[in-house]
């Protein structure tokens, strides 16, 4: 008997499509730097809480702001301080590449004449498949056995496509 469901467990589409978006670095910031503004819009009745009320619609984000958001983590800099071309860089990809396709996979609404950024239905999915995958992740890559399985260990940032 052919394990038919697990086959199309593992090859499909949207499961390629969702690692595909999740690969590098940057698209990972924005979905949970949009996510936290949204979770942190929701009413929680205690810390920790899952929100009982869907986030504001007025959750609205620049790209100018997110740019500068992820340069600063990216350079370890204070915000004030994520300037210049590392911010030139940051801003560019997002508005060329990491915002569009977000915005095609559902994550964000990207309005690209305003650069402004909302999130969209898949948001929440996709910011719970980056929380799940990052802790394998860094258990692949810095775990014991990666020395052994993979020739020595591996730095994250050799795989982030960024």
């Amino acid at each position: 008997m052919k394990p038919d469901y697990q086959l199309k467990h593992y090859t499909d589409p949207s499961l390629s499509a969702i690692h595909h978006a999740l690969r590098t670095s940057r698209r990972r910031l924005v979905i949970g730097l949009v996510a936290y503004r949204v979770l942190s819009s929701a009413e929680n009745t205690q810390p920790g809480a899952i929100p009982t009320k869907p986030a504001s619609p007025d959750v609205v984000i620049g790209a100018s702001q997110l740019a500068r958001e992820i340069t600063s983590i990216e350079e370890n800099v204070p915000i004030e301080h994520a300037t210049g071309d590392e911010y030139h860089n940051a801003y560019t990809a997002l508005i060329q590449t990491h915002l569009p396709e977000l915005d095609n996979l559902g994550a964000i609404e990207y309005d690209e004449n305003r650069k402004q950024i909302r999130p969209d239905r898949n948001l929440l999915a996709m910011a719970i498949a980056a929380a799940i995958t990052s802790p394998v992740a860094q258990m692949i890559f810095h775990n014991a056995l990666s020395e052994h399985n993979l020739g020595g260990p591996r730095s994250l940032r050799d795989s982030t496509g960024d």
